[in-house]
């Protein structure tokens, strides 16, 4: 029998190889662009000099598609910079008007109306309208648009599934009745519907701008060569995907208050440990360093500030494929794996949460009596000997997508040998995409997670174990429990106060953990609070979706 204590130490020592490779590419490698300085100077209205309050941001990601109508992807980090969502929700779960300053229901909740800011206006000067919110939602809740979570904002919505799965154009449920007034029908009553759609991933676009005459999205309407109108506090400038560096500037139509930025640049450097030595010397503002020890020492312990956050984030098996369709080899590749040292991989330093495969975690409504999958080497042998994998010849090839950073390549690799030790699987290929799959072939596991942005276990499990929702319908290859998704549906008709509403939350998270279909990453971190920035920007606030909130009040402030 193998000794489960050596193997941990080999993929800390991997890690710590990892470490020094990095370290020497971060003294020879150069950053894809140059970043300006945060305190050019400009002139004003009048000709006098002042300061620029130049924000640069960073992303590890080359991103060849910025439109606002994704909603997803490394460059969403940065949406609410340039694009205004019908309201937000804060750090603290508190609902703010914003595009939408008025919402009312009907009385058993199956119907809302929204009124439109009258002093709401796009970039241009033009009024933003109700048509542009209804053609808005309607291109963005067809599959050709790919926004990667349209399902947590307006499933239930009357004629969502039809225009989800491509056979309409247009939802009933959602109309015009006005130039500033919004109606939306629902299938049943949803109490907290007006706090699902707050997010500015569906923010408003000016339909005559970003649709076309066929009511699809017009072709990179929103490069600044096409002379884009946005929403938010800045709009696009210049962008040079190639290069990887994008740029925004002052809104000087914004209706909330003029912006204290000037400018937001995002340059695309892959390589992190590049980063963590940019922001050290000064050359970038915000980014997204390793968060380790030396990321630490030169960057300080604030900038890594980390909050509780609601959600599940782990590698999640698709049981609609084979090997995993099988329950007892999904059961025994869990059981293989020692979720103690994946949560010390992933957090070396200590940082973060219990280890936990709770999907309604730092949420009211975690369950106290909920019990992690063990890590139990004989039982895992156990289960694939009770699988019709008994026989290791029999195993497919499995992939493991979403494998798409070293550390969640560290993780995925400690996992297979896990496998290849105790069972001899060793037909696992691991694959960087992720928030999708393009193929070829179907991963038999996926690294992927969902959150909530509404401190509500109904939403949160609506939004990841649901068969509706992007976790289940993508990630997890289509699962769909019957007895899950009523459970689900019944606890979101509950008011928000009802005690059902949570009772009926936890017996599907109860029903799902029986299916052993995730193997949790426990961290528990939320990301930074403020947005991994440096100590001269103030203001920078996220919510419980990662958010930048009010950034119009964010600004660029050098200590004399």
């Amino acid at each position: 029998m193998m000794s489960t204590r050596k193997i941990p130490k080999m993929w800390i020592i991997l890690m710590a190889l990892m470490a020094m490779v990095l370290a020497v590419s971060a003294c020879a490698a150069p950053a894809a662009a140059p970043a300006a300085d945060s305190g050019e100077m400009a002139a004003d209205g009048d000709g006098e000099m002042m300061e620029e309050k130049h924000f640069r941001a960073t992303i590890p990601f080359f991103a060849q598609d910025w439109s606002p109508l994704r909603g997803g992807g490394w460059n969403m980090h940065y949406l609410a910079f340039w694009n205004a969502g019908p309201m937000y929700i804060d750090e603290h779960g508190e609902l703010h008007p914003y595009v939408f300053n008025e919402w009312t229901p009907n009385e058993d909740m199956t119907q809302w109306t929204f009124k439109i800011d009258p002093d709401a206006v796009y970039s241009d000067g033009s009024a933003i309208t109700a048509q542009d919110v209804v053609a808005t939602w309607n291109l963005i809740a067809h599959p050709a648009t790919t926004h990667q979570r349209v399902t947590l904002f307006l499933t239930g919505v009357v004629g969502f599934e039809d225009v989800f799965n491509g056979e309409a154009m247009t939802m009933p449920g959602v109309v015009a009745l006005d130039d500033s007034t919004v109606q939306v029908t629902l299938e049943g009553s949803d109490p907290l519907f007006h706090k699902k759609i707050a997010t500015n991933l569906i923010g408003p676009v000016k339909a005559s701008v970003a649709i076309g005459e066929d009511g699809f999205e017009v072709a990179e309407w929103w490069h600044p060569k096409n002379n884009p109108v946005t929403s938010g506090p800045l709009m696009p400038d210049t962008m040079d995907l190639n290069k990887g560096v994008v740029s925004f500037v002052k809104n000087p139509n914004f209706w909330v208050a003029e912006p204290k930025l000037d400018r937001l640049t995002v340059t695309s450097i892959e390589d992190t440990t590049i980063v963590t030595t940019m922001l050290a010397n000064g050359e970038l503002d915000q980014g997204w360093p390793p968060n380790d020890a030396t990321s630490q020492a030169l960057l300080g312990e604030d900038f890594f500030e980390c909050g509780l956050a609601p959600g599940i984030g782990g590698f999640f098996l698709n049981p609609t494929i084979e090997p995993t369709s099988d329950i007892n080899f999904r059961k025994a590749l869990i059981l293989a794996v020692d979720r103690e040292q994946i949560f010390n991989l992933s957090s070396p330093d200590g940082r973060g949460w219990v280890p936990t495969g709770e999907p309604l975690r730092a949420l009211p409504g975690q369950d106290p009596d909920f019990v992690p999958h063990p890590f139990d080497p004989e039982a895992a042998k156990e289960a694939m000997a009770a699988s019709t994998y008994a026989d290791v010849s029999d195993v497919p090839k499995m992939i493991m997508a979403g494998v798409s950073s070293p550390g969640t390549e560290v993780l995925a690799q400690y996992m297979a040998e896990q496998w290849r030790q105790l069972f001899g699987i060793e037909a696992i290929e691991m694959s960087p995409q992720f928030d999708s799959w393009e193929g070829p072939g179907a991963p038999a596991l996926f690294r992927d997670g969902a959150g909530v942005r509404v401190p509500d276990a109904a939403l949160m499990l609506l939004g990841s174990l649901h068969s509706s929702s992007n976790l289940a319908r993508n990630i997890m290859g289509g699962y769909h429990d019957p007895e899950v998704d009523a459970l689900i549906e019944e606890a979101v008709t509950k008011g928000a106060n009802d005690p059902d509403r949570i009772a009926l939350a936890q017996q599907a998270q109860r029903l799902y953990h029986d299916q052993w279909m995730v193997i949790p990453i426990g961290t528990g971190c939320g990301g930074s609070a403020k947005g991994n920035v440096m100590p001269w920007v103030k203001g920078t606030r996220r919510n419980a979706d990662a958010q930048f909130l009010e950034t119009w009040t964010i600004d660029i402030v050098h200590d004399e």
